[in-house]
């Protein structure tokens, strides 16, 4: 489901999006707000999957940066296993379509 970090649309799970909440809730203090932390560390592209994490330029936590590389990762092997079950989705379709070619040119061949 795609959510708001940063003013950015990003692609998380329930379970993530709910683990960036404690990240943030972790880190506020009276004068300072956790959620700032993930400013300016990440780019998205349109399907909301983090392409791009920038280098910290202000105070940071290997924390957020450990966090955002495994939503990065994650992101990243969801959609190439979708894709990987639809290819295979197609190759068994085609299979099954050629298993019945062939064993209709059996039956008329005899």
């Amino acid at each position: 489901m795609l959510r708001l970090i940063n003013n950015k649309r990003i692609e998380l799970t329930d379970e993530e999006f709910k683990l960036y909440e404690n990240l943030c809730m972790s880190y506020n203090r009276d004068n300072f707000q956790g959620k700032d932390l993930f400013n300016d560390l990440f780019e998205t592209n349109e399907q909301g999957l983090i392409i791009f994490l920038k280098p910290p330029t202000q105070t940071f936590s290997m924390e957020i940066i450990l966090f955002l590389q495994n939503i990065m990762v994650h992101q990243h092997l969801r959609l190439i296993y979708s894709e990987h079950n639809q290819a295979l989705d197609e190759l068994k379709n085609i299979k099954a379509e050629i298993s019945n070619i062939l064993s209709e040119i059996k039956s008329s061949s005899k």
